[in-house]
């Protein structure tokens, strides 16, 4: 019986208090109609009182814009975006809610704001050319970062230049060391003419060995240097 009573009093009181926003909102916009904006911000703040409403809200914040009193309207707008389920009525909210944002010159929430009107009703074309204002009146980054910027891109321009520097330098001196070992090899073969078949004359069984051994140790030496090439063809193909 207890809870009966106690559910029959939540339900008179839900009613009353329904009634009172219904005719608090009434009276706001007999007087939002006439101009008479101050009258209408107070009917609206009844209604409020007695019931926080997406409405409520969303007219209060019309009424203080209408004044100039842009930082109230923004709250409002926002709170009747926060408390609205249907889409149209959201983006609607959102839409002052940019209107707001812009007239105090925060033109970066402005833009926010106008993003998520349109995320709920894409087609809106008033939006569109408000978040278009709000974008042209956003200034540029400082000097001093521009500067910053442009400064990082040289280095880093610099850097790659440098590496590829050192790169085309380390592959001049593993030429220039393949070059020199094979001149080496080259003059740290013997030139002694005993060694040499000598024209008219039968070489001996230790002269054909001799030779022979120097053949191979030529064909080695050809094999290396053509093994070293090849590993450096290799490494120019590396993949970012």
């Amino acid at each position: 019986m207890k809870h009966l009573i106690a559910i029959l009093l939540c339900v008179i009181s839900y009613s009353l208090n329904a009634q009172a926003d219904h005719s608090a909102l009434r009276q706001g916009d007999k007087a939002y109609e006439k101009g008479d904006f101050e009258n209408a911000e107070s009917s609206y703040q009844s209604a409020i009182d007695a019931r926080n409403s997406a409405q409520g809200n969303y007219n209060l914040g019309n009424a203080a814009y209408q004044q100039g009193k842009f930082e109230e309207a923004a709250r409002r707008f926002e709170e009747a975006a926060r408390l609205s389920s249907d889409l149209i009525n959201q983006s609607n909210a959102y839409h002052n809610l940019g209107n707001a944002y812009f007239q105090q010159e925060d033109y970066k929430k402005a833009v926010e704001a106008y993003k998520n009107a349109l995320r709920r009703t894409p087609d809106d074309l008033e939006t569109k050319h408000n978040l278009s204002k709000a974008m042209r009146m956003i200034p540029p980054p400082p000097p001093e970062q521009e500067n910053q910027e442009n400064q990082d891109k040289e280095k880093q321009d610099q850097d790659e230049n440098q590496d590829q520097q050192q790169q085309n330098q380390d592959q001049q001196n593993e030429d220039q060391d393949g070059d020199q070992q094979e001149q080496q090899e080259k003059q740290s073969q013997p030139q002694n003419s005993q060694s040499q078949p000598q024209p008219g004359k039968k070489m001996s069984r230790e002269e054909a060995e001799q030779q022979l051994k120097y053949a191979e140790e030529a064909e080695k030496k050809t094999m290396e240097k053509m093994q070293r090439t090849q590993g450096r063809n290799c490494n120019s193909e590396k993949e970012w």
